[in-house]
């Protein structure tokens, strides 16, 4: 039995707590949770709760803590928690800055302690069925990466910290795009170049993009592209198209489906289309809201987690994918380099 702490019991650890009590193996020790209202809401669910850390961190029988705080908080809590021994899969972003980033994945390897990043999103059945064609080889070699990631901004804001870049770090690409940031790189692999470009347009948050745009190119010339938006007036939607020497796939939520065209031998000619649509996935989600599937995949990244542990391969994020992700989003931060045509 792995036991399991929480940081945090905001609207992300509520799921996040409810998806290890329903994770086989797994058994949630403690919540720790600062803000009275929430952490009596967190008992009378039947968790045991406390106040600080250091609580958490006298608990020696647990082996891993989930940090679901604020951004601007994570570097102080997982080094905290890292430096006692336990290993920590930490919400996205990884933290709120590139430099937090570095500091947290140093200091899980200066302890030697596994760092997990929580990119959910990996384990929607969508993107695993993405990843299950790619290995088999149905695209052939990936080409370039084009993903977008969107809601309507600002009927989304439930919570004023969302939009306020001291505690995210930035705007939409440091909300919705960090997970595309991540499933780009998934699929598309390290890159060498990338240039930013980012807006304030619509809502006016200073310092708070709401729309960002990331071009890539890994070494060998492949190319990415990915646009984070807090502008997009149909509802939230993610889109993720991975094109190949030999076909294309298409993945998209809600509702979950996964597209495959496949060209055969490399020709210019069109091959079969398939689609995959995970009726459970839209069935349920149906009947029991979004939540459902964010606690499917929780439950998922919480089984690979506990199988990196022990040393086994697996396909979720790891600290270094989480800074990877960061630095990504950042590129748009930098001032961008403009050369006037002559």
């Amino acid at each position: 039995m792995i036991r399991f702490g929480l940081i945090g019991y905001g609207a992300i650890g509520q799921v996040r707590a409810h998806a290890v009590r329903q994770t086989p193996g797994a058994e949630l020790n403690l919540i720790v949770e600062p803000v009275d209202a929430r952490r009596d809401q967190a008992a009378r669910a039947g968790f045991p709760v406390a106040r600080s850390i250091e609580e958490l961190i006298e608990q020696k029988e647990i082996d891993v803590v989930i940090v679901s705080t604020p951004p601007n908080l994570h570097r102080a809590h997982c080094d905290q928690v890292l430096r006692a021994g336990k290993d920590v899969l930490c919400e996205k972003p990884l933290a709120s800055t590139v430099e937090d980033c570095r500091s947290i994945v140093a200091t899980a390897q200066q302890c030697g302690r596994v760092l997990g990043t929580g990119f959910n999103y990996r384990f929607y059945p969508a993107v695993v069925q993405a990843r299950e064609l790619i290995a088999a080889g149905k695209i052939g070699a990936v080409n370039h990466v084009k993903s977008f990631a969107g809601h309507p901004g600002g009927p989304e804001f439930t919570h004023q910290w969302v939009h306020d870049p001291k505690i995210m770090g930035g705007g939409a690409l440091m909300d919705n795009g960090i997970h595309l940031a991540d499933l780009t790189l998934h699929f598309l692999g390290s890159v060498t170049e990338t240039f930013g470009l980012r807006s304030e347009r619509v809502w006016n948050f200073a310092g708070s993009e709401d729309n960002g745009y990331v071009l890539m190119r890994t070494q060998d010339g492949r190319i990415g592209t990915l646009h984070a938006s807090w502008s997009e007036w149909s509802g939230y939607h993610f889109d993720v198209e991975i094109s190949g020497t030999h076909g294309c796939i298409r993945l998209h939520y809600p509702p979950m489906w996964t597209l495959l065209y496949d060209r055969p031998n490399g020709s210019a000619r069109r091959g079969r289309r398939t689609i995959f649509t995970f009726p459970k996935f839209q069935i349920l989600e149906r009947v029991r809201s979004y939540r459902w599937t964010i606690v499917e995949s929780f439950i998922a990244e919480h089984l690979d987690f506990i199988a990196r542990r022990a040393g086994k391969p697996g396909v979720g994020a790891t600290g270094e994918d989480g800074l990877r992700a960061v630095e990504l989003a950042y590129s748009a931060y930098a001032p961008a380099q403009v050369k006037e045509c002559e």
